[in-house]
């Protein structure tokens, strides 16, 4: 999952990769990656398994690259609807990328195909966007001599219908780079490799870093790393003392940290992204001071929220929210500011929203605009909030600690709160719940006077 930041709020990058998932809507992918910043071209030897039971297999790959070599052999189908591909990217949802459908019949099912392709990717970035996402650049891809950026719903690899991912990663890379990506593993071996692995399931699998200095601590549950451009060892020094303490925080509040690293990586271009187990910061935003305090531990909170427990969209996002109620909220409640965060959130609302461009939350995918943010983030938010006031503090911390445990690598709706939240509580919230993410617009408030008395 991939989002841009928003200063003093992150945005969850949950992708439109979407639909309820099972054991046999995961597929595993072995890539092997070469890079060639020269000439921006990429080289991929894919061996995919996927874990359906049907032998005919469709899959999409980005129309810039060229199969070379199939077995069993591939044909072009015709594209179909891939809407679905367009990604919320800072909860925005972006146009899908220029792709092309395959398939493959498999000789049983459960079977691995093989595929050997290239292909250039050398997108410029885009122009500065509106103000509402803060004028952050994107690309569908590019591979230069600055750096690397594969988002995964690009189209690099094989994307399987709509399927969770496991997969092993090896990409040859120049003298002095570092690639990262999801999962655990190294951005560099000894034979100059960068190697990733990841036995749980993610939504996406980016390749990203160019010429990085890494630093880690010495030792720790989780491996908190930072890549930075220069050596600088304060600014390293903060961030990794700060995941460490979030990490622990969150831990503690809903359960264990899903991954083996959490990762800083510094972008060769102003962005900030989140995936599993790592975010991309742009070098400017990298060293703000305030995102250590408010933005950080938003981006670290979504590796519980929409990259481990994965955000069913059919139903609605209701991840967004969730993460600012559990990190923005949290930390200014931590501080006795909560009140005055709420107040703020519901102005927003207010200002940005209309009776006309209002939706109900069931709909809400992803921002394209203030009025979707106030709606997505902020009434999902003070939805959240009112629904722990309903059920109490301690019901509400056996939910955020159930809902991880029981939904851990699967993709979740709001449905799925209500039911998780009803079995906690022993509470009946189909009336809650319908007016809060069945019904546009915010709560009203009405006195009815029945009778005076004089005093």
């Amino acid at each position: 999952m991939r989002r841009p930041l928003r200063l003093g709020v992150f945005a969850l990058c949950a992708s439109l990769l979407a639909c309820a998932a099972s054991a046999q809507d995961r597929v595993h992918q072995a890539l092997d990656v070469t890079l060639d910043p020269a000439t921006g071209t990429v080289t991929v030897k894919a061996a995919v398994t996927p874990r359906g039971e049907s032998r005919e297999v469709e899959f999409l790959l980005h129309s810039r690259l060229r199969v070379t070599k199939a077995d069993p052999a591939v044909r072009e189908v015709a594209l179909g609807d891939v809407a679905w591909l367009g990604e919320v990217e800072g909860g925005e949802v972006q146009q899908a990328p220029s792709v092309k459908r395959y398939r493959v019949t498999l000789p049983v099912a459960g079977a691995p195909f093989r595929l050997e392709y290239a292909g250039v990717f050398d997108f410029a970035l885009s122009d500065a966007r509106e103000e509402y996402t803060r004028g952050f650049r994107s690309t569908p891809g590019l591979v230069s001599k600055t750096g690397v950026y594969l988002p995964g719903a690009s189209g690099w690899y094989p994307l399987v219908d709509r399927a969770l991912v496991t997969f092993e990663l090896a990409v040859t890379q120049p003298a002095e780079w570092r690639v990262v990506s999801e999962g655990a593993g190294t951005s560099r071996d000894t034979d100059g490799r960068a190697r990733w692995a990841s036995t749980d399931p993610v939504d996406q699998i980016h390749i990203v870093g160019g010429p990085l200095q890494v630093a880690t601590p010495a030792a720790g549950a989780v491996e908190a790393q930072v890549y930075l451009h220069e050596t600088d060892t304060a600014l390293a020094s903060k961030y990794l003392a700060a995941t460490a303490q979030y990490i622990e925080m969150y831990r503690g509040l809903i359960g264990p940290y899903p991954y083996q690293k959490f990762a800083l990586v510094e972008n060769f271009w102003e962005t900030g992204y989140g995936m599993p187990s790592f975010t991309l910061l742009g070098p400017q935003i990298i060293r703000f001071p305030f995102i250590l305090t408010s933005s950080y531990p938003h981006e670290i909170l979504h590796n519980w929220w929409g990259n481990s427990v994965f955000v069913d969209e059919t139903r609605g996002n209701w991840s967004e929210g969730l993460t600012a109620y559990i990190a923005d909220h949290l930390m200014q409640e931590q501080r006795g500011e909560d009140a005055v965060y709420r107040r703020s959130t519901l102005q927003k609302y207010r200002d940005y929203v209309s009776s006309a461009q209002d939706f109900p939350l069931v709909q809400f995918r992803g921002r394209h605009s203030a009025a979707t943010e106030a709606i997505g983030y902020g009434r999902t938010m003070m939805g959240f909030h009112a629904l722990r006031r309903t059920v109490g503090d301690d019901n509400f911390r056996k939910f955020l600690a159930r809902f991880y445990r029981d939904f851990k690598g699967k993709r979740a709706s709001f449905d799925d709160v209500r039911t998780t939240m009803e079995a906690v509580s022993g509470q009946r919230l189909e009336r809650f719940f319908e007016d809060w993410i069945g019904r546009p617009g915010a709560p009203a408030l009405a006195v009815k006077v029945t009778s005076v008395t004089n005093a």
